[in-house]
């Protein structure tokens, strides 16, 4: 009964992309053996791993519980699939303690999940929330979002470049997505029956970026987003309003000489500028690489600056792995009128970060531009209203695919 308790006391509904909520916790990363390293898993082999840092004396025994949410992120009210028994660590996680000579933090912690007792396996597809949970399972120190996919639908996943009428260039540059499909027979799928009209919804996401899908729904009367088939066994949901962005910036933060430690870190090569007409060069998704295994796997101060001779952009926010790719207050930028920059510091592990620039609360192209060009992954997932045991959302199909760029409009 306690931990049913908690449940309802703790887990908020539209719960955000990775979060931390104490400042005993730190380093908050999500990453999957996929594309981008998005946090996939699935019902059988492939797992997700969660990593942080703590700076305490003693390693705290920490906990994990995960959740499973539906469609729009609400936590499922359902103890069929949320069984509290079968959801948590049945131990404290364990930890490995930090190099010698790391002064910010004591004890990393990296959970593989499934792959421990508690949560040794996923029985429903769907998404989902982990928190981690002090000692006494009476505070949530941070939580995230996550996937686990079925594979029942074979997907096919196109992407094309469109140019939006009465738009101005760059803006107009936007990609197509096309995920098509044909639901299988019962003999085809050891028996089961998919109904069409429960498959209603497909969420696309670009890179890591895993607040702001977008989305296809039946029931929506966007003018971007249609389904062609809808009742029928053969479906295709189009969206064709995605606009590519641009490439990543670059941030390393490994080289210890470059950037020494005990002072306030600043680019090697000057402020940032707008990329806004500039071309997009190569990037790794949004992904990161920490450093490790030395005294120099440290937490550094950095302050990244953004030229600009006023304050024409209101709230800009710097983004990337090192805050979930999410604009948050703690990453808002000050203008100084003195200097001509916009700044923001922060704590950041060493290591190599891609980021950007988001103008808020979420417009990502009028600082960095928006190029057909620039390579993406776009990530699919198509769900499915069950109904049996009181009604959950499955992930029934998942795909991603590379764009290949162009300079131009696709003919469809």
């Amino acid at each position: 009964m306690k931990f049913a308790l908690l449940v309802s006391l703790f887990v908020a509904q539209f719960a955000p992309a990775q979060e931390i909520l104490s400042d005993r916790m730190k380093g908050l990363r999500v990453n999957g053996a996929v594309e981008a390293g998005l946090p996939v898993a699935d019902l059988r082999t492939q797992a997700i791993t969660i990593e942080f840092d703590v700076d305490e004396t003693e390693p705290p025994d920490l906990h994990i519980r995960v959740l499973h949410c539906d469609v729009d992120w609400n936590v499922t009210r359902n103890n069929f699939v949320n069984d509290d028994t079968q959801n948590r660590s049945k131990a404290p996680l364990r930890y490995t303690p930090a190099s010698d000579g790391v002064r910010f933090y004591r004890y990393h912690y990296s959970i593989t999940i499934p792959g421990f007792t508690g949560i040794d396996r996923f029985v429903y597809s769907g998404n989902y929330v982990f928190e981690i949970l002090d000692e006494r399972w009476s505070e949530v120190l941070a939580r995230g979002r996550f996937f686990v996919v079925e594979r029942v639908l074979a997907l096919a996943l196109k992407i094309t470049n469109r140019s939006l009428p009465s738009v101005t260039s760059p803006e107009n540059q936007v990609n197509r997505i096309e995920v098509g499909f044909t639901i299988p027979r019962p003999e085809e799928n050891n028996g089961e029956t998919y109904f069409p009209l429960l498959l209603k919804v497909v969420d696309v996401y670009r890179n890591r970026q895993l607040y702001d899908p977008w989305r296809i729904d039946t029931d929506d009367q966007k003018p971007n987003t249609y389904v062609d088939g809808f009742g029928t066994s053969s479906l295709k949901f189009v969206v064709d309003n995605v606009t590519p962005g641009n490439t990543y910036r670059t941030l390393d933060l490994r080289n210890e000489t470059e950037f020494p430690e005990d002072r306030l870190l600043r680019a090697g090569k000057g402020a940032d500028i707008s990329r806004y007409q500039m071309p997009p060069g190569t990037d790794r998704h949004g992904t990161s690489v920490l450093s490790v295994g030395s005294r120099y796997a440290d937490y550094v101060p950095f302050r990244f600056e953004l030229v600009s001779e006023m304050p024409q952009y209101g709230d800009v926010y710097v983004v990337g792995d090192f805050n979930a790719w999410r604009p948050s207050k703690q990453w808002v930028m000050t203008y100084d009128e003195n200097s001509q920059r916009y700044f923001c510091d922060g704590s950041i592990r060493r290591g190599q970060y891609e980021y950007q620039y988001v103008v808020g609360p979420n417009d990502w192209i009028a600082l960095e531009g928006n190029d057909w060009r620039t390579s993406n992954v776009y990530s699919a997932f198509v769900y499915y209203h069950e109904t049996r045991l009181g009604g959950y959302d499955r992930i029934l199909g998942f795909l991603q695919r590379v764009s290949a760029g162009g300079r131009e409009a696709t003919s469809q």
